[in-house]
């Protein structure tokens, strides 16, 4: 594509020849060769500001930048704008043929929630006999291809380079998980959205926002672009801010637990390894069973529900997908073990203090034993939330054990030190009394195994904070930890089952 192509379509001043051929967009610098027709989008970003690279791209054989001012002693052209994240946005949509103009586009979007709504919608729309795709925090998968997520939602080049291969490949609705960041930073400015819904709001990641109110008003974005297009809103009014929400856009479809939401469950019920329910819509009700637990889960089976009826889709076929999703990875994926002491463990994302407060209820629900919590809290990311989760899970576990996530750049001891500010309850020596309390185990294997020996047969182990992740970041490193492995291996070990003869 010419360059002159692109720059007609934006609000720009071209410096040079308009006339370079592109082939790519790409805002590194260090992924730019010589013959390669980029387009280097010179983006600020939080530590580092993209014009520094301008000259490095250049001299690497950049074709063309994309700046917000001019950039002396380089002979390539340059498209100078206003707000480059919002050109960056149109140029990558325009450059790979407005993708999202031929997919039914479905956000999600909210604090907690966003990944299993994300799998609902998947299950949901194959049994109506769509061709799904999903673009998340776990992976971007389609036609059975998986490939890893860096980020939430990507940046719009990848973004759009991603909806253009799912469109090819026959991808019919594209289900995504709409970050707060994503929206601040106009990655998905011009995709085209036909439904959108707002799933919750609670205490995270005001390191980047700083105010609750900031990242509702990021949150609420979405919202505009769909009011403006003429696209379907979905809010969860039993969320405060979903109220507002609801005020802000009126004509929003609504779902709470109670009557009074445009969808809610007429009855339901809360079991040790499934829900059930009765859900009402407009258009008549829609019967659940689903091996999802907890109220939380029951609030991502309205937010699918309410997407779909948005969708026109048809009540059984809304409940045939509900019914054939069996699991989410990392949210309550349980592990049991079969031996002469038995206990269920579950491997759980929740890594803000709601989210670990909605598990850990839902298993109070269910558990016959004790609940004994393992968590941490990252490191580099907001701390407020550091004692209020260490106050929750100290109130909702009969055992705490203290232990790191991923510290990135800050020192294990001293994140849990914040997390033990907020719990009032003692601590123990070994776990293995009878009174409640916590422990502290800075090694994460050591701290998941700890808690499968202390474990006694009816007991319930959650392990929090990293779910589906399969890494931990320390001091700028990245090593393989998987929380689902070193339980599974833990409780194989520490539990064994009985052979045929009833010996362990």
């Amino acid at each position: 594509m010419k360059l002159k192509e692109i720059t007609d379509k934006i609000d720009c001043e071209i410096i040079g020849d308009n006339a370079a051929e592109i082939a790519d967009i790409s805002y590194d610098s260090r992924n730019i060769k010589k013959g390669g027709g980029v387009l280097f989008a010179a983006i600020p970003g939080e530590h580092v500001d993209g014009h520094a690279f301008i000259k490095a791209a250049a001299d690497n054989g950049a074709a063309a930048v994309l700046a917000q001012r001019p950039t002396e002693g380089i002979e390539i052209p340059q498209v100078i704008v206003k707000d480059i994240r919002a050109a960056l946005s149109r140029i990558s949509d325009i450059f790979y043929g407005e993708p999202s103009a031929s997919l039914v586009m479905v956000g999600v979007t909210g604090t907690n929630g966003k990944t299993t709504t994300t799998y609902l919608l998947e299950s949901i729309f194959r049994e109506a006999g769509f061709n799904p795709g999903v673009i998340g925090t776990i992976n971007y998968r389609y036609n059975g291809s998986t490939f890893a997520a860096p980020h939430t939602t990507p940046q719009s080049p990848e973004l759009h380079k991603i909806l253009k291969e799912m469109l090819e490949a026959g991808v019919t609705h594209c289900i995504m998980e709409v970050s707060s960041h994503s929206l601040e930073q106009k990655r998905v400015e011009d995709v085209r959205f036909r439904a959108g819904v707002f799933t919750n709001l609670t205490h995270d990641h005001l390191d980047y926002h700083r105010t609750m109110e900031e990242y509702f008003r990021c949150k609420s974005i979405l919202f505009r672009h769909l009011k403006e297009s003429g696209g379907k809103s979905v809010i969860n009014i039993d969320d405060e801010w979903g109220r507002i929400l609801k005020k802000d856009f009126p004509l929003s479809i609504t779902f709470s637990l109670r009557q009074g939401g445009d969808i809610y469950p007429e009855e339901y019920a809360l079991l040790q390894g499934s829900t059930e329910a009765i859900i009402s819509v407009p258009t008549g009700a829609v019967k659940v069973s689903s091996n999802l637990v907890g109220e939380y889960n029951l609030h991502n089976i309205l937010s699918a529900v309410g997407i779909s009826y948005a969708l026109g889709i048809g009540n059984e076929a809304i409940g045939r997908g509900i019914s054939a999703l069996k699991r989410v990875p990392g949210r309550l994926e349980k592990i049991e073990s079969n031996g002469p002491k038995v206990i269920r463990a579950y491997v759980d994302y929740a890594h803000t203090d709601d989210a670990l407060q909605r598990a850990l209820e839902a298993l109070n629900r269910i558990a016959k034993g004790r609940i004994i919590t393992v968590f941490g809290c990252g490191g580099n990311r907001d701390r407020l939330k550091r004692p209020k989760m260490g106050a929750i899970s100290a109130r909702l576990s009969d055992i705490t054990i203290v232990t790191s996530d991923n510290p990135r750049d800050e020192e294990p001891l001293e994140i849990i030190k914040e997390i033990e500010a907020g719990i009032k309850v003692e601590k123990l020596s070994d776990g293995l009394e009878g009174a409640r309390g916590y422990l502290v185990i800075p090694d994460r294997t050591e701290a998941i195994r700890t808690a499968v020996n202390i474990a006694r047969n009816g007991d319930t182990i959650l392990v929090a904070g990293k779910g589906h992740e399969d890494y931990q970041i320390i001091k700028g490193r990245k090593y393989h930890f998987d929380d689902f492995e070193v339980l599974n291996e833990a409780i194989k070990e520490l539990c064994p089952p009985k052979d045929a003869a009833g010996a362990v």
